[in-house]
């Protein structure tokens, strides 16, 4: 039997670690879920006063009901959710923020990443060209975003195509047909009836 702590790298400190992270995220989704049950719950007696008092003796019961339920509301709309902060600077003790990670994969020259991978990796698994060319766009596709905001579709409205103006005049029998300006004479149903 062996007396010798477990590496720190080891998978029983990984599994340690995974279900620690799950029970926070855990814990965090319970606490949302009974944040938010009151909003569920009927009316009190002094929430439709308070509502009724803030719109006045002529609202009606709908609006007094809504204007009460909005005012139960839970966090106010852009204010950060204060679990997913804790989640962040928890997970943030065992690594880098993974915008600064990217950042770093974007600075690093493909010769640099190619030169490390030679020293660290086995011959079958070193990094070519190509694959450290494509590290460096794919993490610089993620960070742009981040950078640069997306830019406004234009779209063109132009209508295109054969306008066809039919008029009727000069001979009884004929109609004069203008396709794109170019008149031209249309026989009208009778007129084949007669045989011309």
């Amino acid at each position: 039997m062996s007396t010798d702590a477990p590496e720190p790298g080891g998978k029983a400190a990984l599994a340690a670690l995974a279900a620690e992270t799950k029970a926070l995220v855990d814990d965090a989704a319970t606490e949302e879920q009974e944040e938010q049950l009151h909003l569920l719950e009927p009316l009190t007696a002094e929430e439709a006063a308070e509502a009724q008092e803030d719109l006045g003796p002529c609202a009606g019961p709908m609006s007094v009901l809504r204007h009460a339920r909005e005012k139960r509301k839970g966090r106010k709309p852009g204010s950060k959710n204060r679990r997913t902060d804790d989640t962040v600077n928890y997970l943030s003790q065992f690594g880098p923020d993974p915008g600064v990670a990217l950042m770093r994969i974007i600075g690093e020259s493909e010769d640099a990443m190619i030169a490390r991978s030679r020293q660290l990796d086995p011959p079958k698994k070193r990094m070519s060209y190509a694959e450290a060319r494509a590290m460096r766009i794919r993490a610089a596709e993620t960070m742009m975003p981040y950078f640069h905001g997306k830019k406004p579709v234009s779209v063109d409205a132009t209508v295109r195509g054969i306008m066809l103006v039919e008029e009727v005049g000069g001979h009884r029998d004929q109609a004069g047909v203008t396709i794109d300006g170019i008149v031209g004479v249309a026989m009208d149903d009778d007129s084949e009836d007669r045989g011309e």
